[in-house]
């Protein structure tokens, strides 16, 4: 399949939160894949914003509860004849056991790190522009020089406490995306609106464009309908502008 561009909408502030993680939890782990000290430092970086992230609500029972949504509503798709139902009896096997996992931690996710000296000092520091100089923080300049083998093993080590909430937000994100097929839509003169079944509940819009195209999608949505605007690439400087001409783009309004 030809590579695509992929841009999404969240439509509350749940799957917001998840989506944010997501990008977290990818930014850490590709980081971690790369050598250099500069990699490490952003591979920190993301530990510092998870953790940021984790303060500002109960994650951990959001998470359950969206597992556990879907696992009843999966649940109900296993006698519909002309699905896969192997691929869905292993998912509903895997969101149950993540849904152990997740009752198994013990108060909030991540809480061993917020106390963490060294974290705590590179969280403080990062606040400063430039804050995090040899300078300023010896003993992390120190660490960041030792060999990638020993920060490896220190960086897994603090990831630990998140990777059951990584396994959860994976698995609860594409139950959601494969919910719906995506289908051909056109935005005349690079605008499209379409209304919102108010007996149906869409968590997510995902709009779907060739890698090679030169526009990208303005999306704004709303409880009764959205739109989307596609704007073309310009001086990045200045405001991009609505594309007139029509576009077609694949469409998915993902409902579970």
């Amino acid at each position: 399949m030809p590579k695509q561009l992929i841009f999404e909408q969240p439509l509350n502030e749940h799957i917001r939160t998840f989506l944010r993680l997501e990008h977290l939890f990818r930014r850490f782990n590709q980081h971690i894949t790369h050598k250099s000290e500069w990699d490490t430092h952003s591979a920190v970086k993301a530990i510092l914003d998870i953790l940021s992230m984790l303060s500002r609500g109960d994650i951990k029972r959001e998470t359950i509860k969206e597992l556990e949504r879907q696992n009843i509503n999966l649940q109900s798709f296993v006698e519909i004849p002309d699905i896969n139902h192997g691929k869905l009896l292993d998912i509903i096997s895997e969101q149950k056991i993540c849904l152990q996992e997740l009752h198994n931690i013990g108060g909030s996710i991540g809480h061993e790190l917020q106390q963490h000296e060294l974290l705590n000092a590179i969280r403080q520091r990062l606040s400063m522009p430039g804050g995090l100089c040899e300078f300023d923080l010896p003993v992390y300049a120190h660490w960041l020089n030792q060999p990638y083998e020993k920060r490896i093993e220190t960086l897994e080590e603090w990831f630990q406490p998140f990777a059951t909430l990584n396994k959860a937000i994976d698995l609860i994100l594409q139950v959601i995306r494969d919910s719906t097929d995506a289908i051909d839509e056109i935005a005349e003169d690079g605008f499209y609106q379409k209304n919102l079944d108010s007996n149906l509940t869409c968590l997510l819009i995902r709009v779907i464009l060739p890698h090679d195209t030169t526009v990208f999608p303005e999306i704004s949505a709303g409880k009764h309908r959205f739109t989307i605007r596609f704007l073309k690439e310009g001086n990045m400087a200045h405001r991009p502008e609505q594309d007139k001409s029509n576009i077609d783009f694949k469409l998915s309004c993902c409902i579970l």
